[in-house]
C-alpha cells in the first residue's frame, strides 16, 4: 500500500473516531501484514487531535487470540480526550462492542531500555496500579470484532478508558488470582481472574514495554498501560454495568 494511501486511510480513521461514525471496511480488511497495520496505526495516532496518554494491550489470552486468529497480543493507543470518570454515561454509538475489566498501571519513571527487564523489576518502576475499564469498538462498518490487521490499524479497537481508584499496596497482592465479575442491569454476565491477562497483569506490562523497545522506544514516566481483559468483552447493551475486582475495588459505567 502506497504512503499516500496510508495517509488517507489514517485520516479516515481519525475522523471516524472523532465523529463516532463508521467507514468502509474494505481498505482495512486488505491490510496484508501486521507491520503494515502498525504503520497505519502510527499515522492515525499522529493525525488524531488528542494527546496520547498510554497504551492498551489486547488478545492476552488464548480465547481472545482465537477470535483474532493470532498467537500473541497486540496493542493500541489511548488518548486524553477519551479518558472518562467511573460511573460514566456513554452513548451506544455505532461500532461500540462493549467493555473490558482490566488492571492498569501508571509508569513512575522511564523504563530502562539498555537491559532486559523481568517482572521482578516492575514494581519499582510503577507509580500506581488501578482497576479500570476499556471500552472497545470499531471505526469500520461490520458486526463483531474485525480481523487482526484491521483491528490493529484501527487504534487497536480502543474507544475509551475509565480508570478507577488506585489499588492499595498492590505489589503485595497476587493480581493474577484476583476474581473479577461483571453484572449488567443486576445480572451477572461475565467472570474471570487476573490470570486471563498473560497469566498475570505484570506479564502484559512487560510485554508492552518489550514491544516498544523493539520499535525503538519504551515506556515513559506517566504512561498508562491497560493490560487486557480479565473476563472477555461485556456486551454493549443499554443499562448499567458494575464490575467487582475482589479485594481491589468496584467500578461501573452506563450505556444509554
Amino acid at each position: 500500500m502506497a504512503t499516500a494511501d496510508h495517509s488517507k486511510l489514517a485520516q479516515q480513521l481519525a475522523d471516524a473516531r472523532a465523529s463516532q461514525q463508521q467507514i468502509d471496511p474494505a481498505p482495512f480488511d486488505a491490510i496484508a501484514t501486521l507491520e503494515e497495520a502498525y504503520q497505519l496505526q502510527s499515522l492515525a495516532i499522529q493525525t488524531y487531535p488528542s494527546r496520547q496518554i498510554g497504551y492498551k494491550v489486547g488478545a492476552t489470552n488464548e480465547g481472545a487470540q482465537k477470535l483474532f486468529n493470532c498467537n500473541a497480543p497486540f496493542y493500541g493507543p489511548m488518548f486524553e480526550r477519551e479518558v472518562l470518570q467511573p460511573a460514566a454515561q456513554l452513548p451506544l454509538s455505532a461500532g461500540v462492542l462493549g467493555g473490558e475489566a482490566e488492571f492498569a498501571f501508571v509508569c513512575g519513571s522511564d523504563f530502562p531500555t539498555d537491559k532486559t527487564l523481568t517482572t521482578d523489576d516492575l514494581p519499582a518502576l510503577v507509580r500506581s496500579a488501578h482497576i479500570a475499564v476499556e471500552i472497545v469498538g470499531r471505526r469500520t462498518i461490520g458486526q463483531g470484532l474485525p480481523g487482526l490487521h484491521s483491528a490493529v490499524a484501527d487504534f487497536g479497537v480502543h474507544t475509551a478508558f475509565i480508570p478507577g481508584p488506585a489499588i492499595d499496596d498492590w505489589s503485595t497482592l497476587d493480581l493474577g488470582t484476583v476474581a473479577v465479575k461483571a453484572d449488567t442491569n443486576g445480572t451477572e454476565t461475565n467472570s474471570g481472574t487476573g490470570a486471563a491477562v498473560l497469566g498475570h497483569p505484570l506479564n502484559s506490562l512487560l510485554w508492552m514495554h518489550n514491544e516498544l523497545v523493539k520499535a525503538g522506544s519504551g515506556l515513559k514516566a506517566g504512561d498508562w498501560v491497560s493490560t487486557g481483559t480479565c473476563l472477555g468483552v461485556i456486551a454493549a447493551v443499554a443499562g448499567t454495568v458494575e464490575i467487582e475486582f475482589s479485594g481491589c475495588g468496584n467500578i461501573g459505567y452506563t450505556f444509554n
